[in-house]
């Protein structure tokens, strides 16, 4: 009986560690960034983006990207860098940043935690 104790509260344990692993928590400013940047992209999409809005993208860019995972998650949801291109051609389309985020906004991550997806070419 003794050992079915240790072994359930081990079991309860791990479940436990589980479960707060998978739960991240994030700083308010991280928070705030991603609530920011869905609504700032939801402007751009109906149109309704101004040009005022450049320092609200950058900042959100900016706290968003201390956390990657949140960042590439946000742009695997709504196209993150893609529509801050679309912004900036909107909006200030002689911005100096625009050639090279045109190019990571047109790549498509096609890998998932290293391993390749997708065609492999000819098979021989």
């Amino acid at each position: 009986m003794n050992t079915f104790i240790v072994w359930a509260g081990l079991v309860l344990l791990v479940a436990l560690l589980t479960l707060l692993n998978h739960k991240q928590i994030y700083s308010s400013k991280v928070k705030r960034a991603y609530r920011e940047l869905r609504g700032l992209a939801e402007s751009v999409s109906e149109g309704r983006s101004v040009p005022d809005d450049l320092e609200k993208w950058e900042q959100a860019i900016e706290e968003l990207e201390k956390q990657p995972n949140e960042y590439n998650k946000l742009d695997a949801e709504i196209g993150l860098r893609r529509v801050f291109v679309m912004y900036l051609e909107q909006h200030y389309p002689q911005d100096p940043r625009l050639p090279g985020l045109q190019e990571a906004a047109a790549y498509v991550k096609d890998s998932v935690w290293g391993l390749k997806l997708g065609d492999y070419g000819p098979k021989k």
